[in-house]
């Protein structure tokens, strides 16, 4: 929903679905740095972009890769400090 003051659009603010340090798992196969990383595959939030827009998820298997994913590719394993 977005709010029009002053014939100007309001920023609509939400939070974040994710921290950093969550732990995420991927709902489909997505592009990492190196290679596809495929469906299934679980990994540490390490950046939060445009908040919450997309985010820097560090994956350690089935293969090393950092990959940006968007909110609705991923799933929430476990919070961070939980």
């Amino acid at each position: 929903m977005t709010y029009v003051v002053s014939g100007r659009p309001a920023e609509v603010r939400r939070e974040p679905a994710f921290d950093e340090l969550d732990r995420v798992q991927l709902l489909a196969d997505a592009l990492g740095e190196d290679a596809v990383v495929p469906k299934g595959s679980t990994g540490t939030v390490v950046a939060v972009w445009g908040r919450g827009l997309a985010f820097e998820v560090e994956f350690t298997e089935p293969l090393e890769t950092l990959a940006t994913i968007e909110p609705d590719l991923l799933r929430l394993v476990r919070r961070a400090g939980s």
